[in-house]
């Protein structure tokens, strides 16, 4: 009996070998065992595995085929030892590094593995069965007669059901047809007749009177098979006479097309999406590997496998990401169960409505198209119109018009600026209620949407939808903007092009519904606005414009959406372009992933260092002066001390290092030192110098600055900017950093790196002038170029790697008219350019992440084991002893752009590392940290993940999963391993609380949790927002709803808020890391959210605070970690406060306004939730922006809604309690909002 086991991930695999088994029974009785297990049971089922564990050894032959790598399989590397060099194994998965790393210890010769190989990959009954005779023969006692293996067609055309052999009359007729509708699949669906999808398809494409194109091949050329791939394809298929014969490609097969036409060594990013030179827009369909039943009611929409080779890879070839096509059915007989993809016909209908909006878009002449332009508008106030991240939105509406205008789009008349833009919303209808009533509805409103028609709409949606939005919203058309039964249309119309704004969800208005529900719908008004721009304005194209709306974030399934989702039947068919910030990866592959869009990516504004102003440059001076005195020996130090302690107490920087008078006083000359680090530290943080506008470069200094922050650390080989001037210099960073101290000739390593980091400035701005650097080192006669060679290499640097992909920047104005115009756009990487990323850059792509495959990588599990190291240092300084539970802040975006520093840092505190493929950093297993190498207890970690990380990485939640499972089951004491003792303990309180003995252990060990299936957030800043709160515990209990969803293999979403609570009640320590500096935690509203909500959180369940930090890795060889309070005292002096940051702004008129407006809100709510915002901070926001006459009125004429915002919060905060003002400062506040009130309403009357 010749012993044959299975482990493969396909039921199509599992089908067709039991086929052969049954007719090799019939033919060899008693000859053949075949023993199958199924990855995903494996991975599900401890009985299963067990299963496999006993059969492993007693097995003749292994055979182990992975569609989706050995990733997929998580036993593999508990089960290697069960049969690992001892029986012979046969490895296939679809990643050709893996095969290769496994061949060579997998017991086979080299030969043997060749004719498996060709077998196996050319596929199809006959060639398994062969393959079957072929082994036994090989490695048995008995000899079978076998065939060699056959070779099946990979490439053709396929039309009515048949293979076309006439293929050139074929192409021919196609190139005359009108409108042809692309379709690509898999040669080996034609192989094994699974066409029942791309029949859908093409009927489908027939019935909406387009042609259908029906193309079949293999991705790869492999001379083997026979095979001549997808490049041959695309050139031999796709063109008649250089004609190209399709508008739009609707892609069928999975994974990334590009990866598999250039393989390389799998070290390298793919430079060139395999469909651009086509140059159309490319479609993939998604089929999911759930059956249809589970995919209807499963919130997730696409299984783990689906996400990797329909979302994941696909992007890197710069595929328009669609929706789920069809669902995997399994068939059952004889043979057992077979898979087959059945078509979601209505789901295929809109795929094909999409590929047609898009093709129509490339013929209809731009004198004719139809644009709509929305600015986000959150909250919904009259300040904050065009709300984006790092973007001046008005300004960069006024270049896109521009250049649409240039193409022929028709325009009444030019826009002079994009103050006008601004002005000429809020004079019409804006989202803004304070400031509308019927009579100025009815005047200024560009149209409106009338009860009836509305209602006519409304029926159109699923009955389930129209039941849940009447439930919360009211029988259609409700009451929010709703004016005399009609809806108004807010925005403004200037010939084909619509400006509008995005509605408000207007959670506010149900605000006290928080603290007990997580699921709100769209009100009415949101899809009757979005339905009058396909059915009114008709529409041919929509660009939201900057990062982000709220689109991409209604409800609905997490991806793979169906017409029952919220963004779905809002966008519908219409093509759908976004510009988004590069840097922002998680929330722009949220719109690519839920909303069709295709992205445009934007730079990051133009970053400059904080330098020194008012009393900074007060104290940098008298600690300079200080250090000179030190080498003498008159009394002057002892003075200038003294002056330095009393300058710093005025100006509350001890209560910034949380120190009081009487610690300082305890020893003058330590905090001297601490001071002087920090006030270097606030000179040498990086800010934003402005905003950027789509399609511009920077120039002169903000070019200068931005170089300068692109070289702020190593990047992609160049040596850092400050590095190769000391360099130069004959200095080392490092060296300098090391004795920041040390004194000589009255000058301290600080102040030398100081004046190596401005003379790099003025070197970069003389290098861009293609001057001579000498005059620079004249004004610096301490310092002298001793080897230039490192001011050459930084010249070459920045004039042949630097500028120009920073002047290619040019590409976004390319790619908005790419998209207007229905073509391609290109594919790019994403991430943040300032840490070692320079070629993302250019900006103007569609841009990608990662494989979420390859997380943690190499690199940033040592940057994560730093941050790690860095928060137990810190804790134990002020706590004597290490954390035994920490709560962290997880991120989907920071996860990308790090390759995954936070579950790295996760895994070391907990004591596991990673285990990667032999070439390269996928992970394929998890190992222990022997406690020998450790040194230190497991310390235990809870997960606070954003839903986009739900969404996006449920890989790493099963990684994390794993790594609790392999910690507790240790045998070590439980002083050493606080996980251990933890779950004992948890699963204690479970018990006598009622739950099963199974439901307490599994419960015990969950330490994943973040909002509920298919939502996103936290409550917390719509409770704000709102002022639907009273004391921060309100804010805690409200985050507690939207955050007790527990996330495992088995467990999606599962509200378990006394398990959750039990966990912040042991939470010692919070922490979120900050991972560039082109961004801090007091510029999005996100960070408040979810860190000063968790604090919370925390507050409320334990009475008393945790100890709360910020870690960065900005600079991932200088790792800092500060408490909450520091950061926000750092930010607030180097930023907020600083003239420089605000002269930036001035530059942007009503989004700069804006961006201060915001800035006060997010105080505001790290205030009300972690109570970090100080009253020296209070009273220097109102210092600057209030009470300055010139600040005050450059505000007011920009945006004065801003000026009322700002204003307004100071009095609520003062209001609250959580500012301590004087009554002379709340009544000369009150004063100046009832003044500019009064203004705004006499402008609005």
């Amino acid at each position: 009996m010749f012993k044959i086991l299975f482990i493969i991930s396909s039921y199509d695999d599992k089908y067709l070998f039991s086929q052969i088994h049954r007719s090799l029974e019939e033919e060899y009785p008693a000859s053949f065992s075949f023993s199958f297990f199924l990855c995903s049971e494996l991975n599900s089922s401890l009985s299963e595995t067990q299963s496999l564990e006993k059969e492993l050894p007693e097995s003749d032959m292994i055979y182990i085929l992975l569609h989706a790598g050995v990733s997929s399989f998580d036993k593999f590397e508990s089960c290697k030892p069960f049969f690992w060099k001892k029986i012979p194994c046969f490895i296939h998965s679809t990643i050709e590094d893996e095969n290769k790393e496994f061949v060579e210890q997998a017991g086979l010769s080299i030969s043997m593995r060749y004719q498996l190989e060709k077998y196996y990959t050319l596929g199809g009954a006959e060639n398994f069965r062969n393959m079957i005779l072929y082994t036994a023969s090989m490695l048995g006692e008995k000899k079978y007669p076998f065939e060699n293996f056959q070779y099946l067609p990979w490439e053709g055309i396929y039309s009515s059901g048949i293979r076309i052999e006439e293929e050139e009359e074929f192409i021919k007729n196609m190139a005359e047809a009108p409108l042809v509708i692309a379709l690509l699949f898999h040669g080996k669906d034609w192989n094994t007749k699974r066409i029942e999808v791309v029949d859908s398809f093409m009927k489908e494409i027939e019935h909406l009177g387009a042609t259908p194109y029906a193309v079949f091949t293999n991705s790869i050329e492999d001379l083997d098979i026979r095979s001549k791939g997808i490049r041959w394809t695309l050139k031999h298929y796709f063109y008649h006479k250089e004609k190209l014969i399709p508008k739009v490609l609707i892609n069928l097969m999975g994974y990334s097309q590009s990866i598999f036409a250039d393989p390389g060594d799998g070290k390298e990013i793919v430079e060139k999406s395999i469909f651009q030179d086509l140059g159309i827009p490319v479609i993939q369909a998604m089929s999911s590997y759930q059956n249809r039943e589970t995919w209807e009611k499963d919130i997730r929409g696409l299984d783990p496998m689906a996400l990797i080779s329909n979302v994941y890879y696909p992007e890197f070839d710069g595929q328009l990401i669609s929706v789920t096509a069809c669902t995997c059915e399994r068939i059952k007989d004889e043979s057992g169960e077979r898979e087959v993809f059945l078509p979601i016909v209505e789901r295929v209908n809109k795929i094909v409505r999409l590929a047609l909006s898009w093709a129509k878009l490339s013929i209809i002449p731009n004198r004719k198209k139809k644009v709509a332009l929305i600015l986000h508008n959150m909250p919904p106030r009259n300040d904050m119109i065009g709300s984006a991240f790092g973007l001046d939105t008005p300004n960069s509406l006024k270049n896109m018009t521009d250049w649409f205008s240039e193409i022929g789009i028709f325009l009444e008349y030019p826009f002079e600026n994009g103050q006008e833009i601004i002005n000429k919303i809020i004079q019409g209808v804006s989202n803004d209620r304070k400031w509308l009533n019927v009579e100025k509805v009815m005047e200024k409103s560009i149209d409106t949407v009338s009860k009836e028609k509305y209602q006519r709409w409304f029926l159109e949606l699923e009955n389930e939808v129209q039941k849940k939005i009447e439930e919360q919203w009211g029988k259609a058309p409700g009451e929010v903007m709703v004016y005399e039964d009609k809806f108004p249309i807010p925005g403004i119309v200037n010939g084909n092009v619509f400006i509008g704004l995005q509605p408000s969800r207007a959670t506010e208005e149900r605000a006290e519904e928080i603290y007990h529900s997580t699921d709100f719908i769209l009100p009415h008004q949101y899809y009757a606005f979005y339905k009058w721009i396909k059915e009114e304005f008709r529409a041919n194209v929509v660009y939201h414009i900057g990062t982000h709306g709220t689109l991409e974030w209604l409800p609905g399934k997490e991806i793979g959406l169906s017409r029952s989702c919220c963004p779905d039947f809002n966008i519908d068919d219409i093509p759908h372009l976004y510009p988004y910030s590069v840097n922002v990866t998680g929330e722009g592959l949220q719109a690519k992933r839920r909303s069709n869009a295709i992205l445009i990516s934007h730079m990051i504004p133009s970053l400059t260092f904080s330098d020194k102003y008012e009393e900074i440059e007060e104290m940098d001076e008298l600690i300079k002066q200080y250090y000179l005195a030190s080498l003498g020996q008159d009394g002057k130090k002892a003075e200038l001390k003294q002056r330095i302690i009393e300058t710093a107490l005025k100006y509350h920087y001890p209560m910034d290092m949380n120190l009081s008078e009487e610690e300082i006083r305890k020893d003058e000359e330590i905090f001297l030192t601490r001071l002087h680090s920090y006030i270097e530290e606030l000179k040498s943080s990086v800010i934003k110098d402005g905003l950027h506008i789509l399609g511009e470069v920077e120039e002169g200094q903000r070019l200068v600055s931005l170089i300068h922050a692109l070289l702020y650390v190593e990047n992609s080989g160049m040596m850092a900017a400050e590095e190769a001037v000391a360099r130069s210099l004959s200095y080392s960073l490092e060296s300098l950093q090391a004795k920041p101290y040390e004194n000589k000739n009255g000058k301290t390593n600080l102040m030398i790196l100081d004046d190596i980091r401005n003379m790099t400035d003025e070197l970069i701005e003389s290098i861009l002038k293609r001057e001579s650097y000498e005059p620079i080192f004249l004004k610096y006669p301490e310092y002298h170029v001793k080897e230039e060679k490192y001011i050459r290499d930084l010249e070459k640097n920045i004039l042949e790697r630097i500028l120009p992909r920073i002047e290619a920047g040019i590409q976004e104005k390319e790619s908005i008219l790419r998209g207007v115009m229905g073509k391609f756009v290109l594919p790019g990487q994403s991430g943040c350019p300032t840490r070692g990323n320079i070629n993302i850059l250019p900006t103007g792509t569609n841009f990608y992440a990662i494989d979420p495959c390859k997380i943690p990588s190499r690199a940033s599990w040592n940057v994560g084991k730093r941050l790690a190291e860095v928060l137990m240092e810190r804790y134990r300084e002020e706590e004597g002893s290490f954390p035994e539970n920490i709560a962290m802040i997880i991120y989907s975006g920071d996860t990308m752009k790090t390759n995954g520093d936070d579950i790295a840092e996760v895994l070391y505190l907990m004591g596991v590392k990673p285990v990667w493929q032999k070439n390269g950093d996928r992970v394929i297993g998890l190992e222990v940290i022997p406690y020998a190498e450790l040194q230190r207890p497991r310390i235990d970690v809870s997960l606070r993940i954003s839903g986009l990380f739900r969404d996006t990485f449920p890989n790493l939640i099963r990684l994390i999963e794993e790594a609790v499972n392999m910690v507790a089951s240790l045998e070590e004491e439980e002083d050493i391993n606080y996980i251990k003792k933890n779950i004992r303990e948890s699963t204690d309180i479970l018990l006598q609380e009622g739950c099963s003995i199974e439901e307490a252990v599994e419960f015990s060990k969950l330490r994943v949790f973040g909002c509920p299936p298919g939502t996103y957030g936290t409550g917390v800043s719509t409770l704000i927002e709102s002022k639907n709160w009273t004391r921060r515990e309100d804010l805690g209990r409200a985050y507690i709803q939207w955050s007790s969803h527990a996330y495992s293999s088995h467990i999606h979403g599962k509200q378990l808020e006394t398990v959750f609570m039990e966990r912040l009640k042991k939470t010692e320590v919070t922490v979120k890391n900050e991972p560039s500096i082109e961004i801090d935690m007091l510029e999005s509203d996100d960070y408040y959210a979810y860190h000063g909500g968790l604090t919370a959180a925390i507050r409320y369940v334990k009475g008393e605070n945790a100890k709360s930090y910020s870690g960065n890795s900005s600079n991932p060889q200088n790792i800092k970690i500060k408490s909450l309070q520091e950061e926000a005292a750092r930010i607030m002096r180097a930023r907020i406060l600083n003239p420089k940051w605000l002269d930036g702004l001035k530059k942007h008129d009503y989004k700069g306004a804006l961006e201060l407006s915001s800035t006060m809100d997010i105080l505001f709510g790290w205030d009300a939730t972690a109570e970090i915002i100080e009253n020296w901070m209070y009273d220097k926001v109102m210092e600057k922006y209030i009470l300055n006459p010139e600040n005050r009125e450059w505000i007011k004429k920009n945006n004065s809604h801003a000026l009322l915002n700002i204003t307004e919060k100071l009095l609520e905060a003062e209001k609250r309690g959580m500012w301590k003002s004087t009554a002379k400062a709340k009544e000369t506040l009150t004063k100046i909002y009832l003044s500019i009130e009064g203004d705004i309403e006499e402008i609005e009357e």
